[in-house]
C-alpha cells in the first residue's frame, strides 16, 4: 500500500488544552528521564486509514519512516504477522534506533480471521515491563496497565473506543484515567543521582562475587575470618559462604566503610520469638530453626539501623517493608514472589536508595511440612541515567535476576528488610 501524503498540522485547540491539563495532573515532569511519552499522534492520524484497511492488503505496506510534527521525532511504521494475527506498529526514534518497546511505541493487534482489532498495545516507558493493554469492550474500550511485567490494574473502562484512541494523543489516556491510574508512579519526579549509592554498591560487589567461595553454613565473622553460624569455628578446609553468610558480607563492607568494623555473628543469631512464630513452629524451633532466615535479615538490617543512630535500641521489625502502594504486607510472610518486579519498582520510587534484604519462604520438609524461611537474597533496584528500570540480585556468590527467583519461588513469598545504600561501601577482602 502507499502511504499517505502527509502534511503539517497544527494542534488543535481542543488537544492543546488536553496537553495542558495532563501537564498539570502529572505535575512539572523533568524534560529528560520520566517524562512522558513522545506524542505520535499525527502520525498514527495520517496512517489511521492504513491501519484500517482490509487485512489482506497490509501485507503489501512496505517498512517507512515518517516524522512527527507534533514531537519532533521520527516514527517507524510498519507490519508483521503469524498465523492468528496481523500487526501494525509506530515506534518512536530513541538515540538513531527504533527499539519496539520504545516510550510512546503504539501496537495495533488485528485477528487475520475477520480483520477486527482484538488488541492495542502501548509503551508507556522505554522498558518491556510498562505498558498498558487495551482491549475492545462492547464498542469502547478497557485497560489493563503493566508496570516491570506485572499487571497493576485490570480492564479500566475507557469511554472511547480504540479506533479512535488511535487518533488520540496519548494525553488522552491519561485525562481519561487520571482518577483511577496514579501516572505519578509511572512517570516519577527522580533523579538518578537518588539511586547512586544503590547501583554503585550493587556494581563493587557484582566485581567482588568470582573471588567468593561457598561453604554451608558459611560466614565471616567480626575479625574478617570465615567460620561456621552455628559453631563459630574456624572453616579450615574450602571455606566460603552460604546465602545467610553472603547476605552479611554485603552488610560487612557497608558497617566498616561507615563505621570501621564488621559485625560480630552471635547478635545476629538472635531469635524474635516472642514476635513471629507459632504452636506448629514452636516446637521445631531447635530442630528445624524455622525463622532462621526472617531473623537474621531483620538482625543484619536494625544493626545498620541502630549504628546510624549512634548505638540506640531499635525495635527488630524496624527495617521490615511493611507498607507498599497496591501490595499488601503479611506478617512475619512479606509479599508474593510473583509480585516482586513490582514491589520493587514502586519501593525505588516511593524510597530511592535503598537495598533490600530478602527472605524467602516456603512450605518445606515432609515430617511435618512446614513454612519455613529457607534463603536469603540481596536486591538492589534502581533508575539509570536514561530512567531504566533495573534489580540487581545477588545470592551467595552468583548474580542471578527477578525471574531466577521468579522461576524458584513462584508461588511462594519473600519478605524484605530495607538498609540505605553508601558509596562508603567497600566489599571485603575473604582471609581464609
Amino acid at each position: 500500500m502507499r502511504p499517505p501524503n502527509r502534511v503539517r498540522a497544527s494542534l488543535s485547540p481542543l488537544v492543546c488544552a488536553v496537553l495542558l491539563t495532563v501537564s498539570a495532573s502529572l505535575g512539572a515532569l523533568p524534560d529528560g528521564l520520566y517524562r512522558v511519552p513522545p506524542e505520535i499522534d499525527d502520525v498514527r492520524r495520517d496512517y489511521l486509514e492504513t491501519v484500517l484497511a482490509p487485512i489482506s492488503r497490509l501485507a503489501d505496506f512496505s517498512p517507512i519512516v515518517e516524522e512527527s510534527f507534533t514531537s519532533g521525532r521520527r516514527v517507524s511504521i510498519g507490519t508483521d504477522a503469524n498465523e492468528t494475527f496481523r500487526y501494525i506498529f509506530f515506534v518512536p526514534e530513541i538515540d538513531g534506533e527504533f527499539p519496539l518497546s520504545s516510550a510512546g511505541t503504539y501496537i495495533v493487534r488485528r485477528r487475520r480471521s475477520d480483520g477486527a482489532i482484538d488488541q492495542l498495545k502501548i509503551f508507556l516507558r522505554s522498558d518491556p515491563g510498562f505498558f498498558v493493554r487495551i482491549q475492545p469492550a462492547s464498542g469502547r474500550a478497557a485497560m489493563s496497565v503493566f508496570i516491570a511485567g506485572v499487571e497493576l490494574h485490570r480492564s479500566i473502562p475507557l469511554p472511547i473506543s480504540i479506533e479512535d484512541l488511535l487518533a488520540e494523543p496519548f494525553s488522552r489516556i491519561v485525562e481519561l484515567t487520571e482518577r483511577r491510574v496514579d501516572w505519578g508512579v509511572i512517570y516519577p519526579r527522580a533523579d538518578a543521582v537518588d539511586y547512586r549509592d544503590v547501583a554503585l554498591m550493587a556494581s563493587r560487589a557484582r566485581s567482588m562475587l568470582h573471588t567468593l567461595p561457598d561453604a554451608e553454613d558459611g560466614a565471616m565473622d567480626a575479625s574478617g575470618n570465615l567460620v561456621f553460624i552455628e559453631s563459630l569455628v574456624l572453616q579450615d578446609q574450602e571455606p566460603g559462604f552460604n546465602c545467610s553468610g553472603f547476605a552479611k558480607w554485603i552488610v560487612d563492607g557497608l558497617h566498616m566503610g561507615l563505621y570501621g568494623s564488621f559485625l560480630p555473628i552471635e547478635p545476629l543469631k538472635v531469635k524474635h520469638l516472642d514476635l513471629r512464630g507459632h504452636r506448629w513452629s514452636d516446637a521445631l524451633e531447635d530442630e528445624r530453626d524455622p525463622y532462621f532466615g526472617l531473623d537474621w535479615t531483620r538482625n543484619l538490617a536494625t544493626t545498620m539501623l541502630s549504628a546510624g543512630q549512634g548505638g540506640r535500641e531499635v525495635h527488630p521489625e524496624a527495617a521490615d517493608v511493611r507498607s507498599v502502594k497496591y501490595h499488601t504486607y503479611v506478617e512475619d510472610v512479606g509479599y508474593p514472589v510473583d509480585r516482586l518486579a513490582q514491589i520493587m519498582y514502586l519501593l525505588a520510587v516511593e524510597e530511592p536508595g535503598n537495598f533490600y534484604i530478602a527472605s524467602l519462604n516456603r512450605e518445606f520438609g515432609d515430617a511435618p511440612p512446614l513454612h519455613q524461611h529457607v534463603h536469603v537474597a540481596v536486591l538492589f533496584p534502581y533508575l539509570d541515567d536514561r530512567g531504566r528500570f533495573f534489580v540487581d540480585v545477588l545470592e551467595r556468590n552468583v548474580e542471578t535476576s527477578i525471574e531466577s527467583l521468579n522461576r524458584r519461588y513462584r508461588d511462594d513469598d519473600i519478605h524484605l528488610v530495607r538498609v540505605r545504600a553508601d558509596q562508603a561501601y567497600t566489599p571485603p577482602v575473604i582471609r581464609n
